[in-house]
């Protein structure tokens, strides 16, 4: 039995995660590559085929981002995008590190009702974000930064995205600042 590559690449994909190598290695085929910041490593992506929507890709189980909670997550994406996404105007891949208390308190002020409760359910939404590609968290330095699925967005889609990060809350200013 003979699988095309691009078939293989994305299955892979969905039970790995989304792998890094480094940028001298040839990309595979299936996969697109969101570079690291400082061009030494290539986040391997899965290539939908043209016209492949997520309804099209979650009627065949392979929806791109598989989220118990996809509202709740997405609201902490945007938290967190809010606080890595600085300058607006640029695209946000790679964009910038911001401490994850930073994160938790856009989100915090988003929300409403108890604040650690809303604290404790982001932190888990947040694992699950890295988990897919769609941030990178450094539990070493406290730190998030937008993944590289984030890369993968069109020009043309981020205006409106533009305008929601500019209605929500400020990040809390860094000590120092």
């Amino acid at each position: 039995m003979s699988v095309e590559p691009e078939v293989l690449a994305r299955a892979r994909s969905r039970v790995l995660g989304t792998p890094s190598i480094p940028a001298s290695e040839p990309v595979p085929a299936g996969l697109t590559a969101a570079t690291e910041v400082d061009g030494s490593r290539v986040w391997l992506l899965p290539s939908w085929p043209d016209g492949a929507t997520p309804a099209l890709l979650e009627e065949y189980q392979t929806a791109p981002m598989p989220l118990d909670r996809p509202g709740q997550a997405r609201r902490v994406l945007a938290a967190a995008l809010r606080c890595c996404w600085s300058r607006l105007d640029d695209a946000p891949w790679p964009g910038e590190r911001a401490p994850l208390a930073a994160v938790l308190e856009v989100y915090v002020g988003m929300s409403r009702g108890d604040s650690e409760l809303a604290r404790r359910w982001a932190t888990g939404e947040l694992r699950r974000l890295a988990d897919t590609g769609w941030l990178l968290l450094d539990h070493d330095t406290g730190t998030v930064r937008p993944g590289p699925r984030v890369a993968m967005w069109p020009e043309e889609s981020l205006s409106s995205l533009r305008d929601l990060l500019r209605r929500l809350p400020q990040p809390p200013e860094a000590p120092g600042e």
